[in-house]
Parts: structure tokens; C-alpha cells; sequence
């Protein structure tokens, strides 16, 4: 209980949420495990239950009538999915595989909807989240229509990167060039062709699909 309860408090959703409202709603979870590439979300699906990572990660994706995926965003422990349909009945709107071995804190509909209805401030919290979601998302589309692919690629490093104490610039999570491709709406080989530069001029290194910034990027490539 208190493993489910520490994630849930991670959540933005329950942002400014006491121990005891948190585990009201942990009473409502159940616990889910998948094996890794598992389809755990199928775009078109019926809408279910809303997921939190409690270990593993999963990719958020969409893929077009000729088959071609995007990768709209990667989430890990502590992060959510499932929100929108959960909230709105609709059918999915994506689909989520699990890139490994995840364990997910799942709760159904009507749980959450009686939990949301004896806690106002949590509907304020999911208000304050989805507002948020539509800021990302205005950027996302504000990227793809107008920078080029070596600036949605600058865009997408900075975004993951995490600051250290010597001021480098670090990407924890093991991204592939197919990753950042997908992510980025470009092929392979032009991803590959841009790391290769920025790793010539001393701009970035790396090593077993860790990143380090080392320096400004440049503006333009």
C-alpha cells in the first residue's frame, strides 16, 4: 500500500493531496504486470482504466493508414496514461507499448469518478493537468510546423535533458536514433547524420544511448 501510495503522490494529478486522501484512492487500485513489447493500450479501443507506472516504461505512439509510427512521447515510473478516455468515455486515442518489464497501479472508471466527486480540489488538480497537456501539445505542433528536423531534434534533447552540477546536460533515458526519428517526424539516417556532427564538434558524446550536452548546441545545422 504505502509503494502505491508514494507513486500516486508523484502524480501532477495529485498534487497538494494529503496521505489519507491517497490512500482512499490506493484502495480503489488493483496491480497489473505486463512482459516487455506488450501492447498495453490499442488506439480505438474502448475506454478503461486510468494507468500509473509504478516500474517500467511505455511509449506513446501513433501510427498512420500507411503504417508509418510516431512516437508522441515516452513516460516512466510515476508518470500516467489513460486519463483522457477514462474522463470523457471516448475510445482511445493512442496506442501504449511497453518498452519493459512494467508493473502498473490501475484504477477503473466509476472509482475514480466517485473519488473525483468527495474531492473538489483533485478536480481542480485535473483541470490545472489537462491545461498543461494542451500548452505541450500546442508546442509539439508549433515545432513540427515550423522548425526544421535539426531543430525538433535541439527541441527534443533539451526537453529530456536534466542539468548537473558541472553544468553538462544529461539524457538518462536510452534513446536510439529510430527513437529520436519517430519522435521527431524524420528518418534514421538523418538523425544519425546530425549526432555524428554535433559529436564531431565536441557538442554532445555518446555512450551506451546515454547522451551528455556539453556545450550550447549550435542554432542552425
Amino acid at each position: 500500500m504505502t509503494d502505491t501510495i508514494n507513486i500516486l503522490k508523484s502524480s501532477r494529478l495529485f498534487l497538494d493531496m494529503s496521505e489519507q486522501e491517497l490512500a482512499e484512492l490506493a484502495d480503489f487500485s488493483k496491480i497489473r504486470k505486463v512482459a516487455k513489447n506488450t501492447l498495453v493500450i490499442n488506439e480505438g479501443d474502448d475506454g478503461g482504466p486510468i494507468f500509473f507506472i509504478k516500474e517500467g516504461s511505455v511509449n506513446v505512439t501513433l501510427i498512420n493508414e500507411e503504417g508509418k509510427e510516431i512516437i508522441l512521447t515516452s513516460l516512466h515510473q510515476g508518470d500516467h496514461f489513460g486519463e483522457l478516455s477514462l474522463l470523457d468515455g471516448e475510445p482511445r486515442s493512442t496506442n501504449i507499448l511497453a518498452t519493459e518489464k512494467c508493473e502498473f497501479i490501475v484504477i477503473n472508471r466509476n472509482d475514480f469518478y466517485l473519488f473525483l466527486s468527495q474531492h473538489s480540489n483533485f478536480a481542480i488538480n485535473i483541470i490545472k493537468y489537462l491545461c498543461s497537456q494542451i500548452r505541450h501539445i500546442t508546442k509539439n505542433v508549433e515545432s513540427l510546423a515550423l522548425m526544421d528536423v535539426y531543430g525538433r531534434l535541439v527541441r527534443l534533447l533539451l526537453d529530456l535533458a536534466t542539468t548537473k552540477e558541472n553544468g553538462e546536460q544529461v539524457i538518462e533515458i536510452p534513446l536510439t536514433h529510430r527513437d529520436m526519428a519517430l519522435r521527431v517526424g524524420s528518418s534514421r539516417e538523418m538523425i544519425s547524420r546530425i549526432l555524428k556532427e554535433l559529436e564531431k564538434g565536441e557538442y554532445l558524446s555518446i555512450e551506451h544511448k546515454k547522451i551528455t550536452i556539453k556545450k550550447k548546441l549550435p542554432l542552425a545545422w
